[in-house]
């Protein structure tokens, strides 16, 4: 097992927010043909808008956009290009400019008004988006399910739960053939600790898409969490027989193999995700977490792989907590109790760190410390479990919505 529940939580945190991470807008309806050619002096000016996007330069191509939009009659499809190529770098000011001119002089187009409303989503402007969603043109059945999508998107962090679950499997129901329309109402079930409705989605939008990284990742993952471990790794295996190096496959493997008991056979393939191009950095954690729990007396590799963790994962205090078993299995008490003491430092919330340290001050004879240490984790046990899910769920979603390719 792992490091107590909480241990589970932070790895399935990881997992989460790699999920969510590709969390994704549904792909842009085909754009009307357009009567109107875009002026020539415009064209170059594009061309050079893309130079100075390419090569960093914000300010100069700001000055460019307000060249642009001082042209006439600019063909809507022009003015979602121009939109497009600042959005995607997250310059969402510029690229609201040429979306809101699009609706002023094209106000029947629908993706001026999406593609307005998903750069307020980035921005967390939920209410601007909700305006923006509400004056789109629904013009095909297309376009009432991706504003039902994106109103959904938008409801779930208002605290609007009941609505956002309406209008994602809205969404979903109406084309279920859309990976992100999948992923995103499967997530939802995630927060909502609805596992087996989670599973559910995840499992009917990989049956349309069964070559979907992300769609059975979250189904691996929606299964761990309802408790279906054997499910969960056939899900898991899937995924990684078509992408082998996929580094948060490789973690979900070893983390349910870990849960499930099969240290050993976690243990291989953690090595094997360790060897990997790009191993997730929570991997290394969980690597010597289960050498630690294997008994291993490969020190040298326990901690060199906990210096990785600690290097790359903020605040990681579950890598003192297993530092600190590592050191008191060398009969380093000294530093064992260190290792804790830096861990609930940055976690004042860990019970296991305070419970260990109680009992590693009890040893050392000092009495006043234990009993401070055994108070504080009297107070924090009672409600361990559900902040610590809650927790992993936030962390994970928080990655997801922070990587949201354009499409």
């Amino acid at each position: 097992m792992l490091n107590g529940l909480r241990s589970h939580m932070f790895l399935l945190r990881v997992t989460l927010f790699t999920c969510t991470a590709v969390s994704v807008a549904i792909a842009q309806t085909s754009l009307p043909p357009q009567n109107d050619r875009t002026p020539e002096s415009s064209d170059a000016l594009v061309e050079s808008l893309d130079k100075a996007l390419s090569e960093g330069k914000a300010e100069r191509a700001h000055d460019l956009l307000l060249q642009i939009l001082k042209s006439p009659h600019l063909p809507s499809d022009f003015l979602l290009r121009v939109g497009l190529q600042f959005a995607l770098r997250e310059l969402y000011a510029d690229a609201a400019e040429a979306f809101q001119r699009c609706i002023q002089e094209h106000p029947d187009v629908f993706e001026a008004y999406y593609n307005l409303a998903l750069g307020d989503i980035d921005q967390q402007k939920w209410e601007a988006a909700l305006a923006i969603l509400h004056q789109a043109p629904q013009q095909s059945r297309a376009e009432v399910l991706a504003c039902s999508y994106l109103r959904g998107k938008v409801e779930e962090p208002l605290g609007k739960t009941s609505e956002a679950e309406h209008d994602l499997s809205e969404a979903f129901a109406g084309a279920p053939q859309n990976p992100t329309y999948g992923i995103d109402l499967g997530l939802f079930y995630v927060h909502q600790h609805a596992y087996t409705q989670a599973t559910a989605v995840f499992e009917r939008a990989a049956g349309f898409n069964s070559r979907s990284s992300f769609l059975l990742l979250g189904l691996s993952l929606s299964r761990f969490l309802a408790g279906q471990y054997p499910q969960s790794i056939e899900s898991v295996r899937k995924l990684l027989s078509m992408q082998p190096h996929f580094p948060p496959a490789q973690l979900l493997l070893t983390l349910v193999l870990t849960v499930e008991g099969n240290l050993k056979y976690a243990e291989k393939v953690a090595r094997q995700g360790l060897n990997s191009p790009h191993p997730s950095p929570y991997l290394y954690y969980l690597d010597a977490s289960v050498l630690v729990k294997l008994q291993s007396q490969q020190y040298k590799r326990i901690f060199e792989e906990l210096r990785i963790a600690q290097r790359e994962i903020p605040s990681c205090s579950l890598c003192y907590l297993t530092q600190s078993k590592a050191h008191q299995a060398q009969g380093n008490l000294a530093a064992a109790i260190a290792d804790l003491e830096i861990g609930t430092r940055m976690d004042p919330s860990f019970p296991e760190a305070w419970y260990r340290l109680a009992a590693l001050y009890r040893s050392e004879g000092r009495s006043a410390d234990a009993t401070r240490a055994q108070d504080r984790f009297q107070a924090l046990k009672a409600d361990k479990e559900g902040r610590e899910i809650q927790m992993l769920r936030d962390n994970f979603l928080q990655t997801m919505d922070a990587a949201q390719p354009a499409q």
